[in-house]
């Protein structure tokens, strides 16, 4: 059985990892024929504000990634950067959010050495979990439309005042994209039992072995999510818990 370990940490604390992230990201968008991206920078690589997730392999490395963006007064969020050109109704669903504590995921992208293994699924939903480790108490998206199911399995809803009902033909003619809006991380209404479950066993033990088929095989999933020492209430967690039971009864 492969193992993988999933690492959490703040962008300034891994520089080296942040760049072996951006590397491989890159050549993942080369082979969708993605050559210019607006958000691709590396601003985000000394910036407090960003979280890292990756996906280690002990043979061949870094195989996946996410990134969450926490908003902040100076600096835009990289859906404003990307689409609001488009329509300006972005940036006024984001002003609602964003002072409440509003993050954005985004790059998500999965090795091609690593493919069919699930680990956009598993990348989804931790950044799911470390939503409220790190204050986002709500989070938005900008997706294509082949992975909208990653978010919408955790609770994503599409924002359907924006663009075309939520889709914009972005960043090439190829591909639609998909605004998104998760608007509670803490409770995630809109995700499954089974899923807020998982996320929440995250939360309350962000170190823990469990192993996972997301994917074709079963892979043996070491987590690592300490970003921050402060740990979500067991009343929350309760709550799932209880609600997950009623529904399974």
């Amino acid at each position: 059985m492969d193992k993988i370990t999933i690492k959490a940490f703040q962008a300034p604390s891994e520089p080296a990892l942040c760049e072996e992230f951006l590397r491989e990201h890159r050549k993942v968008l080369q082979d969708f024929g993605i050559e210019h991206i607006s958000t691709n920078t590396e601003d985000w690589m000394t910036d407090p504000n960003a979280y890292i997730i990756v996906a280690l392999h002990d043979k061949l490395g870094m195989v996946g990634g996410i990134r969450l963006q926490i908003a902040a007064p100076d600096r835009q969020l990289p859906m404003s950067l990307a689409i609001s050109k488009m329509d300006e109704r972005v940036n006024d669903e984001l002003a609602v959010l964003n002072p409440h504590g509003n993050g954005e995921v985004c790059s998500l992208w999965n090795a091609n050495r690593y493919a069919n293994m699930g680990i956009p699924v598993i990348l989804s939903t931790c950044v799911t979990a470390m939503s409220t480790m790190v204050n986002a108490r709500t989070m938005v998206c900008l997706v294509a439309h082949y992975t909208q199911r990653y978010p919408r399995r955790n609770g994503f809803l599409v924002m359907e005042g924006v663009g075309d009902k939520g889709t914009f033909i972005y960043p090439i003619p190829s591909i639609t994209a998909i605004a998104m809006v998760n608007p509670d991380t803490l409770t995630l209404p809109y995700a499954s039992d089974e899923q807020r479950h998982v996320i929440y066993s995250i939360r309350l033990r962000p170190q823990q072995v469990r192993i996972e088929r997301p994917g074709k095989a079963e892979i043996e999933v070491h987590y690592d999510m300490r970003v921050q020492n402060d740990f979500l209430s067991l009343n929350a967690y309760q709550h799932i818990e209880q609600d997950r039971l009623r529904h399974s009864a």
